[in-house]
């Protein structure tokens, strides 16, 4: 099926609607590098022709799904020391006494 490499005999016999639609949605959410391209190109254009007096960035005029996760805070962990080794004391305490989910 073209640019998914979908087969054409599992797309028309095999595989169910959701399974396609499911499939092309992982596929365009893997184009990230495309879309960042387009976007680019498109602030480039309006640029040329009608300048950037406000000083935007592209992302501030077209947003993409993937822009809030490159905004998060990387400078923190995710959680402190004395935070994982609690969690490793209740884990091995949970293996200990053969506790299950």
């Amino acid at each position: 099926m073209g640019e998914c490499g979908i087969y054409w005999r599992d797309y028309l016999y095999e595989l169910e609607y959701w399974q396609i639609l499911l499939q092309i949605r992982g596929y365009r959410r893997r184009n990230i590098l495309q879309y960042q391209l387009q976007r680019i190109q498109a602030f480039s254009s309006m640029f040329a022709f009608s300048g950037n007096k406000e000083h935007k960035q592209p992302q501030d005029i077209i947003p993409l799904y993937f822009d809030d996760y490159k905004d998060m805070d990387d400078d923190e962990p995710p959680m402190t020391d004395k935070e994982a080794l609690d969690l490793q004391a209740e884990m091995a305490a949970m293996n200990k006494n053969g506790e299950a989910f």
